[in-house]
């Protein structure tokens, strides 16, 4: 469990997508993913499109590359220099033993052969999760060991996470456990102010699951279970209708939308843009310290 609270940043297309799916990834597995203007109501509220062309990613990656987000907040720069301990406590993995690190250099390699487009009305990025990974070597002794890890953030990736983004308590996913749907369905769910209802076929081909259908509803029912356990308390009700259109309520979450202050000038409503742009620019900048309270 991690001392302290530790927030980070994802976008909220990017969360409701198959990129960061379910599936243990196979190792040189590659995936195409597509996202086009699907009918899901949270997607096309936003007109996102997301495509991917890389080694599978599963919610392991996305544990990594938020926690790797989170130091880029921290530090407020775009290259992130972080030891594989702290990245591995971040995770929630209590483990640093060398097949740990191994593992993290492979997942390290995975963000970074990786490319997606994702564009919203306001973004339009092509290009990978992180640009760059460089590993220190350390001799101690008579041994090399691994050091520090520098992490290059992309320039125009960090403009995504200033707008329509998620600011995540990753304390509370980390210590969710490892289902796979469990991490997912949490930050999926996490995204919205109000959860449209949604079929479980579509949210099925959101998460890349490969559960049959009657074994997805069983997994999903369970995972909402835990969701909605005490220590977490995302989830405050849930109910799967018999067409299967599953239905979620949940408690607050922390969401920067921006543009919405840019409508209401469109409309000649200053004086409420300005009053709310004051109030959500205030928790935006707190957000970007990662000390805001979900």
């Amino acid at each position: 469990m991690c001392k302290e609270d530790i927030y980070s940043k994802i976008p909220l297309g990017l969360a409701r997508s198959a990129l960061f799916g379910t599936s243990m990834a196979v190792k040189s597995e590659r995936v195409e993913i597509h996202l086009e203007d699907t009918s899901l109501a949270v997607q096309n509220l936003r007109a996102t499109k997301v495509s991917y062309t890389g080694p599978v990613l599963n919610q392991h990656h996305s544990l990594l590359w938020q926690s790797i987000i989170s130091a880029y907040v921290e530090q407020e720069t775009d290259t992130v220099e972080i030891s594989g301990n702290e990245l591995l406590r971040r995770m929630g993995n209590k483990s640093t033993c060398s097949q740990m690190h191994s593992r993290l250099v492979n997942m390290l390699r995975d963000l970074r052969s990786g490319e997606i487009s994702y564009q919203t009305a306001t973004h339009d990025y092509i290009g990978g999760l992180v640009s760059g990974v460089k590993i220190a070597r350390v001799n101690v002794g008579t041994r090399v060991r691994k050091g520090n890890i520098t992490i290059t953030i992309n320039n125009e990736l960090s403009k995504l996470f200033d707008d329509e983004v998620l600011v995540n308590d990753l304390t509370r996913k980390v210590s969710l456990g490892n289902n796979q749907l469990v991490l997912w369905l949490h930050d999926f769910i996490a995204t919205h102010k109000v959860v449209p209802p949604i079929s479980l076929l579509e949210l099925k081909r959101l998460a890349r699951s490969g559960f049959e259908l009657k074994k997805f509803k069983f997994e999903v029912k369970r995972a909402l279970v835990v969701l909605s356990a005490p220590e977490c308390g995302l989830v405050t009700g849930f109910s799967i209708n018999k067409h299967n259109v599953l239905s979620v309520s949940k408690s607050r979450t922390n969401v920067v939308i921006l543009d919405q202050f840019r409508a209401a000038k469109a409309s000649g409503d200053a004086s409420a843009s300005s009053e709310k742009k004051g109030s959500v620019l205030a928790r935006h900048q707190r957000a970007m310290r990662a000390k805001v309270a979900l």
